[in-house]
This record gives structure tokens, sequence and C-alpha cells, in this order.
């Protein structure tokens, strides 16, 4: 029986000793969950249709049996789109980044570490306790993977297939699609493939993953049919130089006005690429003779919608607390229960580029005036801004 006042979580394993005992670890982790076993996709799916209340989280090996665990998360998917969708594996080969690009929404590798485990569910109450709203959840869950353009895509693939690119062009060409240089990332620093140490830098994401496994990443996005055609070209090349654009201007913000922190500069960069994600979120579900970009806040009041989406989707990929809130309240830091650094910065950027009318949503961000004292943004700097 489910009890209310905590959280469940769903592992199917087909190793009955393994799962009970990862049942007993997670009992001394996260007393908080409640945590059902099943041993296949069958009765994996069995439960979830008899289940009254759809479990916070679903974690399942990727199985021999007849229902595979891909297909058991797309199930889930369908079923209950909240649950958020983790495919665990032994494997380390492309055939298992394709699956989780497709069906899952995070990656744990077998032998998992006490501190892996941990952070997959810490990830997860992140989602759960953030300001996100279970509507937000609901159609952020019904998402497999945000569209990549074609004309990119073929630009990004002869880079990759030619020896003599170096890895910094591949990472500016990267760094031009958000959902795809996202989901990268999130890979790079996955405890999955060994790295330990996080990173954010593009150059050192193309050195970890190497050119093949990227290519396997993106023809994954490629053959994904849920968004393709669904967005206007015009519209997503907006999105995706805005946000180049929001980048660039956090990036030369933080170098200048904030030399103490030298991670300041980088995680601008990075909050102000990953723009590109809420908005291709929303248009996605638009018409597209009536798309448009809007900041209703129909998820959370003084909130754009497409800002609670790009964070929820960063949080998702595991970028860090600070990351994702510059990234959510960039346009209203009021709010923010705590505005830090990063958020300033981001607001100031966003701030920038919207007196030079640069914003796709047109919006009119009437700027913190507390963050222009602290970081003393004069007008020479939004003069250089608006000439670069």
């Amino acid at each position: 029986m489910f009890e209310a006042d905590r959280w469940l979580a769903l592992i199917v394993e087909p190793d009955l000793a393994a799962g009970a005992a990862t049942r007993r670890l997670l009992q001394r982790l996260c007393p908080h969950w409640q945590v059902e076993l099943c041993a296949d996709a069958v009765s994996a799916t069995q439960y979830l249709l008899k289940q009254p209340v759809a479990p916070q989280l679903i974690l399942t090996d990727r199985l021999d049996a007849t229902l595979r665990g891909e297909e058991l998360l797309e199930f889930c998917a369908s079923h209950s789109p909240a649950t958020i969708r983790v495919l665990m594996s032994a494997e380390n080969d492309d055939a298992v980044m394709l699956a989780a690009v497709q069906s899952a929404q995070m990656l744990l590798g077998k032998p998992f570490t006490d501190t892996d485990l941990l952070a997959v569910f810490q990830r997860a109450e992140q989602i759960i306790e953030g300001p996100f709203s279970e509507h937000a959840r609901y159609q952020l869950g019904t998402l497999q993977a945000l569209p990549i353009q074609r004309r990119q895509y073929q630009q990004i693939l002869a880079l990759l297939d030619n020896s003599d690119s170096s890895q910094r062009e591949l990472a500016r060409a990267l760094e031009r699609e958000a959902p795809l240089a996202g989901r990268l990332i999130q890979m790079a620093n996955s405890a999955y493939l060994g790295f330990r140490r996080q990173t954010l830098d593009l150059q050192e994401v193309v050195s970890r993953l190497g050119r093949e496994m990227i290519k396997a990443v993106m023809q994954a996005f490629l053959l994904n049919q849920q968004y393709q055609g669904k967005i206007r070209p015009e519209l997503h090349q907006k999105l995706q130089d805005y946000a180049v654009a929001l980048a660039s201007v956090a990036f030369q913000l933080a170098r200048s006005q904030c030399r103490d922190d030298a991670t300041l500069a980088e995680k601008a960069y990075v909050a102000g690429l990953m723009q590109a994600l809420g908005p291709l979120a929303l248009l996605a579900t638009q018409p597209m003779a009536m798309q448009q970009l809007t900041q209703e806040d129909m998820f959370q009041d003084g909130v754009a919608d497409h800002c609670i989406l790009t964070g929820y989707l960063m949080t998702l990929w595991g970028f860090s607390a600070d990351i994702c809130a510059a990234a959510m309240y960039r346009l209203n830091l009021q709010g923010s229960a705590r505005v830090d650094r990063l958020q300033a910065i981001l607001h100031l950027a966003s701030y920038v580029l919207s007196l030079q009318q640069q914003d796709p949503t047109g919006v009119k961000i009437t700027p913190d005036l507390a963050a222009l004292e602290r970081f003393a943004l004069t007008d020479s700097f939004l003069t250089s801004s608006s000439d670069s």
C-alpha cells in the first residue's frame, strides 16, 4: 500500500537479489521514499496500470525479456508523463546512448555507487520540490527529444566527419543547437561514463564523448519524429541566434564585472546558451500556422512559461542549481527566493539584448536596480555590447 506522505519509486530489476539490495540501500539513504520492485517490464506495466498514484520515479534495467526497458519507459512517458524516467545499464555503447536519448531522461550505469544512486534521487527531489507545477512537469514529461535544425545537423555532421576540423570548430557549431549541446553536456558529466569532475566546456565535452558517440546521439535526434516539421524554421533560427547572443553578453558581463570568480563567466555562458530549450518546447505544442513566442505565466505567476521549462530541463539534465535558477529567473529576479550574482548577470544580459530589440519574444524587461548598482553596469558597457 502506498503511503501518501512518502514519494514512490519503482525499480525494475531482473536480478531479485540486486533489486532487494538496492531497496535496502535506499531505505537508508532516502527513508522518505517508498520503493517498489518488479522483475520485468510486463509486471511493471501492469503495476503502473493498477497503481492509483503514479510513481515520481521509475528506474529500469534494459532487460532481456519480450518487452525491453526502453519500451517500458516509452509506455511510462505516455501513461504518466510526470514520472521521471531512468534507464540503468551495465553496457557502455552507442546503443545505450541512443536508447537514453529516445526514451529516458537520465542514465545510470551499473554497477552504481551509493553516490551515483543518491544523485538520481536528489535530482528527482529537486524537480518534485522545485517551482514546477504538476501541469508543467506533465507537459515536459511528454518530450522525448527537442528539435534540431536539419541544416545545422548537416554542418555539425560535416565537421565530425572531417578529421582536420578542430574541437574548437565543432564546439562552436554545437553551441548553436542548445538541445543537442545540453544533452551532450549531460552525458559528458555522467558518472556512467566514468567522469567525476563536472565540465561546462563544449570543447572538453567533445573530447570526452568522441566524434562517433556524438554522431550517434545526433542520429537519435534526427530519427525521433516527434517534433520534426512542427516548428517554423525562422522561429527556430531566431531562438538559437538569441541564445548565442545572450550567452556572449552574459560571458562578457561576468568576465568584466566579476573577476574574483573564474567559473562565473563559464556558468553565465552556458545559462545563456540553454535559453532556447523552453521556447522550443512551447512552440512544439502549437500549430505551425499559429506559432508565436509568448511570456505567459500559466505554470507559475510572474515567471515566463519558457523560463520554467528551460529550468526544468536543465534540472533534469543535472546542471547545478545556481545555473538552473539563473535560467529560470532571468526575466524577473523578484520571483527568486535568493538572488545571487549569476542570476543578476543573466538578468542584466537579457536587459541589454532587450534594449537592442534582439529578444524574439519582444519582452520588455524592467531592470532590477539593485542588481545594476551591485554590478555597476555602466552606459559604456551597454554601448560596447550593442556594438558587438
